[in-house]
């Protein structure tokens, strides 16, 4: 099989597209097909396609570009769909991140939980919903790849759509692992390698291994054993001595609102005893106690606030990136960008197998969490489908929070598929980061993110006073 249909939902993404695109032209096993790009932005998506035709000039292959506008159109026939959408895009962002403000609750990131986290998925999770049964319709038994956040929220609505569609969450949080494995094990990454070569063959063949799990942005390395020995103790002894990581990387850098010195990370497994895996900016979120007005809203552990101001000045940057590596101007380095998802493309064309951290539905993997939410674990990925490894139970009271916040995804993937302010009311009483607002304001912060989201929340109007 050297030619697939690929199609790209939110293929106007000036942030993954180049990346993404360039290890699918990596894949020497594949050198021709159809690449179907469908993005509401046309500027994009326009010069996304633009890059793609210079690509496939510059490596040889034979795909076929097209901007299709009719998402089924896209649809028909595709071996593989990639998604990476927002609706609303930076509009809607803007209006989760900075809304909950007036009512106590200031996140640094947003995407995943908390109030910001819940808004963004009652305006994703039905888009994605509906791509799955459309999915259903026009590419049966396709392979659906999501990097859509908020990840467990989205994945949990499309795997309920899917009937023969496969469903993979894919999040790279893991791949810093290399950061915490140096200084903490001795098991530096070596120069020039791929992350993923390091954490699937390179640990192994040092003699570690190790089991990650828990849900999306909150994932933990809970068994880690080195050539037989428990290695656990070593990392809790490393955190026990330290408020913030040191290693030659991270001497001397400052933080900005993307990296930081994971002093969070490090107070948690001093904590727990165990580390997670996710960045900081990200795990604050889950813990209120990380996350409040006394630590300056995460800024004590070096965590600092992505704007949505940032955030459109990135996009800006990455667009005119996109346009120089379409005429010429930047050369492009052909180097694989560590992402899981064009992995798991080869090892399904040539009928190998790969290993992938991944979202899925729990179907036993981790004994302590509710059958079918959204967990993240190990797994072995081949063309018959999505193999988790068994994890075990989840520590402690480790185990107690992602039941937790597993039970919040349920609840706000229902309110969101409903239109169900009532059942949104219930997601914000549950979610520990809305604590940080007074009880009886819910309601109200409930119906300002509603109001400012109208647009992009059709199953909730005219719901908000009846439902």
């Amino acid at each position: 099989m050297d030619s697939i249909v690929l199609t790209v939902i939110g293929g106007g993404s000036v942030n993954w597209m180049p990346g993404l695109m360039r290890d699918v032209y990596l894949l020497d096993e594949i050198q021709r097909g159809e690449i179907r790009l469908v993005d509401p932005n046309r500027e994009h998506v326009e010069a996304v396609a633009a890059m793609l035709h210079n690509f496939n000039r510059l490596r040889g292959k034979e795909y076929r570009i097209r901007i299709v506008e009719q998402q089924k159109e896209a649809l028909q026939g595709a071996d593989f769909v990639l998604t990476t959408f927002s609706p609303g895009a930076m509009d809607a962002f803007w209006n989760d991140l900075e809304l909950p403000i007036q009512y106590g609750i200031r996140q640094p990131v947003s995407m995943t939980v908390g109030p910001c986290g819940i808004s963004a998925s009652l305006r994703t999770v039905p888009v994605a919903y509906e791509l799955v049964q459309e999915m259903e319709e026009m590419c049966p038994g396709a392979w659906l790849l999501n990097v859509t956040n908020p990840m467990s929220a989205v994945t949990r609505a499309m795997s309920m759509a899917a009937k023969t569609v496969k469903v993979v969450g894919m999040c790279h949080e893991l791949h810093a692992a290399p950061k915490y494995f140096g200084p903490m094990l001795g098991l530096h990454k070596p120069e020039g390698m791929n992350v993923t070569d390091y954490l699937y063959r390179w640990l192994p063949e040092q003699g570690l291994h190790y089991t990650v799990a828990g849900v999306n942005h909150f994932i933990w390395l809970t068994k880690a054993e080195l050539r037989g020995e428990d290695v656990l103790p070593q990392i809790r002894e490393y955190a026990r001595g330290r408020w913030e990581l040191e290693d030659d990387l991270a001497k001397g850098q400052a933080n900005d609102s993307f990296h930081n010195k994971s002093a969070a990370k490090l107070a948690l497994c001093r904590h727990f005893g165990y580390l997670p895996l996710a960045g900081d900016r990200h795990l604050v979120e889950f813990y209120p106690s990380l996350c409040n007005v006394r630590n300056g809203y995460g800024m004590k552990y070096g965590v600092l606030k992505t704007t949505v101001e940032a955030r459109r000045m990135f996009k800006v940057h990455q667009l005119d990136n996109i346009r120089q590596l379409a005429s010429g101007a930047k050369e492009v380095s052909w180097q694989r960008s560590g992402e899981e998802m064009t992995e798991i493309i080869k090892a399904i064309v040539t009928g190998g197998e790969t290993t992938a951290i991944v979202n899925v539905p729990n179907e036993g993997q981790l004994t302590n969490m509710p059958r079918d939410v959204i967990v993240e674990t190990l797994a072995t990925v081949d063309k018959s489908g999505v193999h988790p490894w068994s994890t075990g139970a989840l520590p402690g009271p480790i185990g107690s929070l992602c039941r937790l916040h597993a039970d919040v995804h349920e609840l706000t993937v229902k309110a969101a598929l409903e239109g169900s302010r009532a059942t949104l009311l219930e997601a914000l009483s549950l979610d520990p980061l809305s604590g940080l607002a007074d009880f009886s304001e819910l309601g109200e912060l409930a119906d300002t993110l509603l109001r400012a989201n109208r647009s992009w929340l059709p199953r909730f109007f005219n719901h908000i006073r009846t439902n």
